[in-house]
């Protein structure tokens, strides 16, 4: 089976266009049938009267570009074989859209916007959930934070600095509400010279005996950070919903 995507739009109906309510749920039926938005799942459509606006939440196949296609599809100027009315067909060319997709955990997630009038969305797909953890605490600062001292992130993600070395090495104990890890960082090489899953670290979280148990043999690395079940779902919850990170496709 293939993953699932998460996918969610809003669409602002013009006010200023006649309006027809049965063409509205036009649009809704078909989305809530259609194989496009409904992988693994149901979608499911509200229409709020008060400011002409559908919202939508959908499931989709790996992704949800298909859901994105399908949008462009019906709203083409050269499609002749589309599957809503030319009067839906209308409504949605005038409407403004917005949303986006993501599977929690799996280094994707996109946004898209269409502007009122528009025949295209412009997709924005996230570009720094495949970073690894160095680069992942630099970008939120972390390498600043007070030694000692717990900071609450998004999603609940709690970091703290246990020590700094003189020598540039940081160690960082990283917790989320399911998961949580021992990262000793290198700064100037951009290395983690040791990775542990909290649950499963015997050591004492001290810069030189990780060091020295390292050297000795009476520490080892069970796996890479990359690979830890923990990192997908950790990143995602620090910068996922972070706007600055989303670039134009």
């Amino acid at each position: 089976m293939a993953n699932i995507a998460n996918g969610n739009l809003t669409i602002k109906l013009d006010k200023n266009s006649d309006f027809d309510k049965n063409v509205v749920d036009e649009i809704i039926n078909n989305l809530e049938s259609n194989n496009h938005f409904t992988y693994q799942g149901e979608c499911e459509g509200s229409f709020y009267d008060k400011n002409r606006t559908i919202d939508l939440i959908f499931n989709g196949k790996w992704n949800c570009d298909s859901c994105w296609e399908w949008f462009e599809n019906q709203i083409s100027e050269e499609n002749k074989s589309a599957e809503i009315s030319s009067e839906a067909k209308t409504y949605l060319i005038n409407s403004e859209i917005s949303g986006g997709s993501y599977e929690h955990g799996s280094q994707y997630r996109d946004r898209v916007f269409k502007k009122n009038g528009a025949l295209k969305l412009n997709r924005y797909n996230h570009t720094k959930l495949e970073s690894e953890w160095p680069e992942i605490l630099d970008i939120l600062d972390a390498y600043d934070l007070p030694v000692g001292e717990l900071k609450t992130f998004d999603n609940n993600i709690q970091i703290t600095l246990c020590e700094k070395s003189k020598d540039g090495q940081y160690l960082f104990k990283i917790q989320g509400d399911y998961s949580g890890a021992i990262f000793l960082i290198d700064k100037e090489s951009e290395e983690v010279e040791f990775f542990a899953d909290i649950d499963e670290f015997t050591g004492t979280a001290s810069v030189e005996n990780i060091l020295e148990d390292l050297e000795s043999g009476d520490l080892e690395q069970e796996e890479d950070p990359e690979e830890w079940s923990g990192t997908g779902e950790l990143i995602d919850d620090l910068i996922g919903e972070n706007d600055k990170f989303y670039e134009l496709a």
